[in-house]
């Protein structure tokens, strides 16, 4: 009994461990299976980064590719551009030599856009293949603001460098070259002569500091907010504006290294770009001495632009753009038939405006100051401005932009790069349609060759001159020749209506009245108000025949009836009794 005892507990002790066996075994089959699974994972993502790395690094070579490609096709046109405007400039005649000057400053623009786009593209795809050399960056830094000396010599600007210690460490030329040029032709571009530009480098810890400043026109905050942005260009109160490549290159290139770019500014103070470098060395490529391969990137000075007003030549074109190549180019094709006016931003543009009160107004759309859209809404809400047609040219091309143009008060929108006959027959259309329309509004208030049996539509032509059927004007010149109406009719009623007194109930000065009105109706301030007391005197003629003529004489402004009759007399052929018995055929020329 013992015995049967001790053998059922040895075969249950057997069937546990026989138990407990399998149970390991398939505990252990679990976890290798488990770590095989995430060696096998591991594995698989370590492929696939690497393969992704490899399609990147392809696509990156293929990317800088196209841009090396892309940049020879561009360059190989440039260069004959470039090449023949050279000849042409040793040509004798002032105006080819002009042209060609301003066709070398676009094409050098172009050049160094293409440039500048390059390099944007060659950082981005510089993944770990940059060129670190270890040397004293502080002489370097050295020998570039030395290389800009002569320009600042030439504008008058003082340029200072300054380093407190010779810093060796690693970094790389060709990105320092192209940093530092870069805030450098900002800083002299916006600095005005006379002005200061200073670079300096200090070690800060494991850190290097260089601040490139100037005391140029500053921003506002908002472009500080959007500087480094590519293409972006700020509301400046300079006119001279960049392509917007310049600081989103040099953007790209501290991010690269591992240093940061921030800027401080103020308008009309200046501006001040900081540079912070991590300071390590790494590198085992020694550099001792350099060479400044390329001469700094500096942009040539622009065609001066001069108002050119004319004797006989009493039709006037502003032009309002920022490059004054282009605002050149423009009136070089109205010079000889108008006077043009130049203005390089909105702002100053809209002084002029309100100042010459021109014919027609062409403008570009991206200016600083106050761009083009601007322009023309404060045109059309101007008393003073707001019947001049307006001509818009712009690089934006896109039909949302073109619908936003006219929205704001244009009367034509032409895409750059423009045709130029487009542009002279949108300019002669508009001049035509209002010569056409002074003509009809001319023809409503003259009488002077009247024939006889024309002399009983003289009261209608004169209704229709204070009523609403006006010549066909826009709403904005019929809303202004009815004001003039009206405060002339109440000067008339008080005794003092002459030029003076009308500009000023009008809020205008003389000069803006007397070209208004004379876009308007074709007629001086002075003549129109001639005009208009002899109207007046042949409405009261007609209209109250028991008036006497003295006292019609008095009503219209003229202090002696003998003067009232010697001037209608001399405009009308007749007598104020002959005009005034015309209604029953009897008066005579």
């Amino acid at each position: 009994m013992q015995q049967t005892k001790e053998m059922a507990d040895a075969n249950l002790r057997l069937q546990q461990e026989r138990t407990e066996r399998k149970q390991a075994y398939l505990f252990a089959i679990l976890i290798l299976s488990t770590l095989f699974l995430i060696v096998g994972g591991f594995l698989y993502f370590i492929r696939m980064q690497r393969q992704t790395h490899r399609i990147l690094k392809k696509a990156a070579k293929i990317k800088e590719e196209f841009f090396t490609n892309i940049t020879h096709e561009f360059r190989t046109p440039l260069t004959v551009i470039l090449g023949m405007t050279h000849d042409l400039q040793r040509n004798s005649d002032d105006a080819v030599r002009n042209k060609a000057n301003a066709i070398e400053r676009q094409g050098n623009a172009l050049l160094s856009l293409i440039n500048q786009l390059l390099d944007i593209s060659k950082v981005q795809s510089a993944v770990g293949n940059l060129k670190w050399e270890n040397g004293d960056i502080t002489a370097y830094l050295a020998m570039l603001a030395e290389s800009w000396e002569d320009y600042a010599s030439r504008r008058g600007i003082t340029l200072t460098f300054h380093a407190s210690d010779n810093v060796t460490m690693d970094f790389i030329p060709d990105y320092i070259d192209k940093v530092v040029n870069n805030l450098l032709s900002n800083a002299f571009k916006f600095t005005p002569d006379d002005g200061e530009v200073t670079i300096s480098a200090e070690k800060a810890g494991e850190t290097l500091a260089i601040d490139v400043a100037d005391t140029g026109t500053g921003m506002d905050r908002e472009t500080l907010k959007h500087v480094f942005e590519p293409f972006y260009q700020g509301e400046n109160s300079s006119a001279q504006t960049g392509s917007g490549v310049g600081l989103a290159l040099v953007k790209q290139i501290m991010d690269s290294v591992g240093g940061t770019v921030t800027v401080e500014s103020s308008e009309g103070k200046g501006t001040v770009f900081h540079l912070r470098l991590p300071i390590h060395n790494r590198s085992t490529l020694k550099s001792r001495s350099w060479t400044i391969a390329e001469a700094p990137i500096v942009s040539e000075p622009e065609t001066t632009l001069t108002d050119k007003e004319e004797k006989g030549k009493d039709c006037h074109i502003l032009i309002m753009e920022d490059n004054s190549d282009i605002a050149s180019y423009i009136g070089g094709h109205l010079e000889q038939d108008y006077s043009v006016h130049y203005a390089t931003n909105g702002r100053d543009g809209m002084k002029k405006a309100r100042d010459i009160v021109p014919e027609l107004i062409i403008t570009d759309i991206m200016m600083p100051e106050m761009d083009g859209l601007e322009v023309c809404r404060q045109i059309r809400d101007d008393i003073v401005t707001d019947h001049i047609p307006i001509i818009v040219v712009s690089a934006k091309t896109s039909e949302e932009e073109r619908v936003r143009g006219l929205e704001a008060g244009a009367d034509a929108y032409l895409a750059k790069p423009f045709n130029s006959e487009e542009l002279l027959m949108r300019v002669n259309k508009l001049l035509e349609r209002n010569r056409l329309m002074r003509e009809r509004f001319r023809n409503l208030i003259d009488i002077d060759n009247a024939e006889d049996d024309e002399k009983d539509t003289v009261e209608k032509k004169i209704e229709r001159m204070y009523g609403d059927d006006l010549p066909d004007v826009n709403d904005a010149e019929r809303q202004f020749l009815e004001r003039v109406t009206k405060v002339s009719d109440r000067l008339l009623d008080d005794h003092r209506l002459d030029v003076t007194t009308l500009a000023d109930k009008l809020c205008m000065s003389p000069r803006q009245l007397y070209r208004k009105l004379g876009v308007v109706t074709g007629s001086s301030p002075t003549i129109y108000i001639q005009k208009f007391k002899i109207q007046r005197a042949c409405h009261l003629l007609r209209s109250k025949p028991n008036m006497s003529i003295e006292t019609i004489a008095i009503r219209c402004g003229f202090e002696h009836a003998t003067n009232f009759y010697n001037f209608f007399k001399k405009t009308y052929g007749i007598t104020p009794m002959e005009y005034r018995r015309g209604d029953d055929g009897e008066a005579e020329e």
